[in-house]
């Protein structure tokens, strides 16, 4: 499966080069990145602060860079195109009110001792938009900040589980998740937000500052998914916010 995830990629990378060449383009971008991602999933209470920040991850990746064809003069110089590919993973818990070791109805012990885990592999493009120029057209800038819209397809494995013992039975499950719970691998697509910066380092290399909000298209990418029509508060899907930091380089 990762052979078939990653084989869009390099279709990506070897058609962007090859358009470069063709245009004209004397150097190239490439980088590696990395950082914590904060997952909101069907776990803990909604809108609650520790539950968001607890259910902390990682995600690490590598990127490729081209502007726009040289066709374009008024694009040219305010975007770029990235290619990248990702792999994130984190652990899931319940916190909040419900889970609070004071409670100790069978509900609360049930929640305190389901666990689990979500990993993904994405494959995907952004666009960035930098309101004063791209590096390539301001050389002497020190920050480009920018902010990107793209799409992403990837692959999810989702791990639910109890202390107690095998979900699925009263004594285990929650009511609340009698029936939304999955133990799976599928594919999913998500659609992407960055807000970022660029620091140039010199004339070759520049670090990145990234914040990525990813919402993905299905519910069970963290192994939960409530009844919606019953339980108002499980409103939409699992979506993540990662903070990137990486680097990239400039050759020829």
């Amino acid at each position: 499966m990762f052979k078939k995830i990653l084989f869009p990629f390099i279709f990506l990378l070897f058609f962007s080069i090859n358009s470069q060449a063709q245009f004209g383009r004397t150097y190239q971008e490439v980088g590696v990145m990395a950082g914590p991602v904060f997952f909101k999933s069907d776990y803990g209470v909604r809108g609650n602060f520790e539950n968001f920040t607890k259910n902390m991850g990682f995600s690490a990746g590598i990127f490729y860079y081209f502007s726009f064809i040289e066709d374009y003069p008024g694009i040219r110089e305010n975007f770029k195109l990235r290619v990248d590919a990702s792999f994130m993973k984190t652990n899931l818990a319940h916190f909040g009110k419900y889970v609070d070791p004071s409670k100790t109805s069978l509900f609360s012990q049930q929640l305190r001792a389901m666990k689990g885990s979500t990993q993904t592999i994405n494959i995907g493009f952004q666009v960035e938009f930098y309101p004063w120029k791209t590096d390539d057209y301001n050389r002497d800038a020190t920050f480009s900040p920018y902010v990107s819209f793209g799409g992403q397809l990837g692959y999810y494995t989702s791990k639910v589980y109890s202390d107690l013992g095998p979900l699925g039975t009263p004594l285990t499950t929650p009511d609340k998740y009698a029936s939304g719970t999955r133990n799976e691998s599928r594919p999913v697509a998500s659609l992407t937000s960055s807000v970022g910066t660029r620091f140039k380092l010199d004339p070759y290399s520049s670090l990145i500052f990234d914040c990525r909000l990813q919402y993905y298209t299905s519910d069970w990418v963290d192994g939960l998914n409530p009844d919606r029509r019953k339980y108002s508060e499980n409103k939409t899907n699992d979506y993540s916010l990662t903070f990137n930091f990486g680097y990239v380089y400039y050759f020829n």
